[in-house]
């Protein structure tokens, strides 16, 4: 199991270096596959308590806000017509509920909520690897070196959470949510976080935050890993299942693996715009 997960992370590295130094459209690909397997999941967890989301639907509306954000980051339509689109969304995601089969079985308010909550959470959030990856300051575009910042501080956060939970923890930090996590993982991880966005400036262009904050940040995102984390455990938990997916193996699912990421990205691209 551990060569595994060794193997397949060696695999996983190598891809993420190789498809952030091109960019371009093999980023965007890159995303939109990612967030469609991260919806798929999502739905699927929702489908085991009961809920029938519009899964074509919600798939299609979650690309098509990651494209439009991509477009409108290139300066190839305007704001308007981002939140014209998402309007859009909404009218078809509502209407659609007026063609359900079974009205004594299926519940509109349900499937809609989670339609639109797997929109949201995945394609949402999501959409912020493109707006950090291309973030400029000063008029100069830094996103592409930039966009490592949050991928290293949560994995450091996730790995010294787990190291430190496992050789040192002690007392239960959710018990009802993630037994196996304990609050002396939760301390480790944030350390981590701390200190690798604190050193980050060293070789990132972090010229816009001093020292402090920096440490600030990485508090914030410490704290936003195991929150992302949190959240996506008590969604497996209420499905009663282990993974969302077994695409990784060794690590289960996109959600499974970017659970903690997504939480950390609109994070650490709002500190970038308040400081920048």
């Amino acid at each position: 199991m551990l060569n595994r997960r060794v193997g397949s992370a060696l695999i996983g590295i190598l891809l993420l270096v190789f498809i952030l130094n091109t960019g371009g459209l093999l980023f965007l690909v890159a995303v939109l596959l990612l967030a469609a397997i991260g919806l798929n999941e999502f739905y699927e967890l929702a489908a085991v308590k009961g809920a029938k989301p519009n899964k074509i639907l919600g798939i299609v509306s979650g690309l098509f806000l990651l494209v439009m954000g991509y477009l409108d980051f290139k300066g190839l339509i305007i704001n308007s017509n981002l939140y014209l689109g998402i309007v859009l969304v909404l009218y078809i995601l509502l209407l659609s509920n007026l063609f359900k089969e079974n009205r004594q079985t299926d519940s509109p308010i349900l499937d809609t909520a989670v339609t639109l909550l797997g929109i949201i959470y995945v394609g949402g959030l999501f959409l912020y690897l493109i707006l950090i990856y291309n973030f400029s300051s000063g008029g100069v575009n830094i996103g592409k070196r930039l966009i490592w910042l949050p991928i290293l501080a949560t994995w450091i956060t996730d790995t010294l959470a787990y190291f430190t939970g496992l050789n040192f923890g002690r007392h239960k930090l959710a018990p009802n949510i993630s037994p196996n996590k304990t609050i002396e993982g939760a301390v480790g991880g944030l350390v981590g976080s701390i200190l690798l966005v604190a050193v980050a400036g060293l070789w990132l262009p972090l010229s816009f935050l001093d020292l402090k904050n920096r440490i600030i940040l990485g508090t914030l995102v410490g704290i936003a890993a195991q929150l992302g984390d949190l959240v996506e455990s008590a969604f497996k938990r209420d499905a009663q299942i282990k993974d969302s997916g077994n695409l990784i193996p060794g690590h289960g699912g996109v959600l499974d693996r970017f659970d903690s990421l997504l939480f950390v990205l609109p994070v650490t691209y709002y500190y970038f715009q308040l400081f920048s």
